[in-house]
């Protein structure tokens, strides 16, 4: 299972009373349906089915670890994936601004 870096440094790193929304890709074979029945088990929330056998998944970070450990699960990363920004880069990247010589 790919889960991004960003996914890893909550899951190590949780911040208390935080929450993220993740996106859980449903690995072929497994039933998508299961997988959202398997989140709220664990504390988490299905906010929508996308496209490709994609839940969009909002959960405190204290539970992204159990969350990382369903069965069933192709990938796991943020909802700024989906986000592009000015240099057409989406999650995982700090924009930083130097100064001008």
């Amino acid at each position: 299972m790919y889960v991004s870096p960003a996914v890893k440094s909550i899951s190590r790193r949780p911040i208390e009373g935080a929450s993220v929304t993740v996106l859980l890709r449903v690995a072929d074979g497994t039933d998508v349906d299961t997988v959202g029945d398997a989140v709220r088990e664990v504390g988490g929330t299905v906010e929508s089915e996308l496209q490709f056998r994609t839940l969009m998944v909002s959960v405190a970070h204290e539970d992204l670890p159990a969350v990382c450990a369903i069965d069933g699960i192709e990938s796991i990363e943020t909802k700024n994936t989906l986000a592009i920004d000015a240099d057409g880069a989406g999650e995982d990247v700090e924009q930083h601004r130097f100064p001008e010589n």
